[in-house]
């Protein structure tokens, strides 16, 4: 193998480590705006239970009751808020993840079908060279029998 294919063989491979090391970036990212997402909808399940909790406080006369319902609808609304825009930044950072994989991903196919070309190109310089070196084979000993055939017809 000649040593460019193998340096580019080995840059092939390093692409391609960059590559997995991106998408499991991608994954992480991807996961943590999954997880927000889930955090805002138990937030939303806090805050209507809530609301029931309060109105049922209400419809029971149970003014301290209301109260505590009012307080964990508006401590959920806070956090449901918070987790949104924290939701926003990690869709940005998931975004640009997943801009970055995509272009590692097509450095890498590059990459892959530069050295597939070399190797070919490679592959055929290697099947002519075979075959220059049958055709001189195969002319030296057509000289060679000429030669001899010539001394033996001379004599």
């Amino acid at each position: 193998m000649p040593p460019k294919l193998q340096t580019l063989k080995r840059l092939v491979t390093l692409y391609g480590v960059v590559e997995e090391m991106h998408s499991l970036e991608l994954q992480q990212r991807t996961a943590a705006v999954q997880e927000a997402q889930q955090a805002i909808e138990v937030q939303q399940q806090v805050a209507r239970s809530s609301r029931f909790g309060g109105r049922d406080a209400l419809m029971a006369d149970d003014r301290m009751g209301w109260e505590i319902a009012e307080t964990q609808r508006e401590s959920a609304g806070w956090k449901q808020r918070r987790l949104e825009q924290m939701r926003l930044e990690r869709e940005v950072l998931s975004d640009a993840a997943r801009e970055q994989y995509l272009a590692s991903r097509i450095k890498s196919e590059q990459m892959k079908r530069l050295a597939e070309g070399v190797a070919a190109r490679a592959e055929i310089e290697e099947g002519r060279r075979v075959q220059a070196a049958s055709d001189d084979r195969f002319l030296a000993r057509r000289r060679w029998s000429d030669t001899r055939e010539r001394i033996r017809d001379g004599k």
